[in-house]
């Protein structure tokens, strides 16, 4: 009764307080006809109210994610909330394409949505795009079929030579999602190689790696190459920031699949670790063999290190 008192009021204050509320009243009452009943009047108050209760109500929707669902009528939910997208503020529809995306989860092959993203993927307001990039990003990894048809134009804006280098580093990490089938993964790591080798600078490096790293972890059997890759920038790199991300991009498949770890990438890791002059890297490199240590890839590593003695050797005893 509270709530409703507050979100009829007509003062801004006291329905955002009654807005915010709301996360604590679905961790009290988890039930879906009340979390229903919520999300319809939050939709409401996203639909007809201003840029800050829609940013309210879009906190509380990415608090709320467990329990999105719950929400029986999803299409009322989601038309109510997708009626803004059609404002003539940017901002609004900055809101509403972050809106989108925090629901993913629920309406993974919603076309209406998949095209508004692209759409605003063209958009020549900066804030509408980074909005669209997030909105891709949580439904490429939610849907094969948006993932597959966003891939190209992802690509095309990566590669453009009019696109800010700040925007491809928020359009990079998107790839990571590409994995659904192998042509598409495949081509993701073909674009990945090529900006590795054609874009040398520290932040493209370091993100364009660690989206590598994760869209292998994905398909796994592309671990092996990303190992090597990533061992090669530890070993062959000068710079600090990037050695800290292979080494932490190098925990992260070691705890993924250490059964992948051949015994020349534990060797290499050793032979790093005792040359690199950065104690804090030399730590970092300790927790990765520490991650593998009582794994088959150290099993491995000291059973091949190990010399067996000759076949015709008679024992002592």
């Amino acid at each position: 009764m509270e709530l409703d008192k507050g979100l009829r009021s007509g003062k801004l204050g006291e329905q955002c307080e009654a807005v915010v509320l709301f996360p604590k009243l679905f961790q009290k009452y988890p039930f879906p006809i009340l979390i229903n009943s919520a999300f319809l009047k939050l939709a409401d108050i996203f639909r007809l109210g201003n840029n800050f209760l829609r940013l309210c109500v879009l906190k509380v929707t990415q608090q709320s994610e467990k329990h999105l669902e719950k929400i029986l009528n999803v299409d009322e939910f989601v038309k109510r909330v997708f009626s803004v997208i059609h404002s003539n503020d940017p901002v609004a529809r900055a809101i509403t394409l972050r809106m989108l995306g925090s629901l993913a989860s629920i309406i993974p092959e919603r076309k209406n949505a998949h095209h508004s993203i692209r759409q605003s993927l063209d958009s020549h307001d900066n804030v509408e795009v980074e909005a669209a990039i997030f909105a891709a990003a949580s439904f490429s990894a939610q849907s094969k079929d948006f993932a597959a048809g966003i891939c190209n134009k992802v690509s095309e804006m990566i590669q453009g030579l009019d696109t800010p280098v700040d925007l491809k580093l928020k359009l990079i990490p998107m790839l990571q999602h590409m994995h659904h089938d192998a042509n598409l993964a495949s081509s993701s790591r073909e674009l990945l190689q090529h900006l590795v080798s054609s874009y040398p600078s520290t932040p493209m490096v370091i993100v364009s790696l660690h989206t590598f790293t994760q869209l292998a972890a994905s398909s796994l059997i592309d671990i092996p190459k990303q190992l090597q890759l990533l061992l090669q920038y530890l070993r062959d790199d000068p710079r600090k920031a990037v050695k800290m991300l292979t080494i932490n991009d190098l925990k992260l498949l070691a705890k993924k699949a250490p059964h992948l770890w051949i015994r020349e990438n534990t060797q290499t890791l050793c032979e790093c670790a005792l040359a690199i002059p950065y104690n804090s890297l030399k730590l970092g490199m300790l927790a990765v063999l520490s991650t593998l240590s009582g794994t088959i890839a150290i099993k491995q590593y000291f059973r091949l290190s190990v010399t067996p003695p000759p076949e015709n050797s008679k024992s002592f005893w």
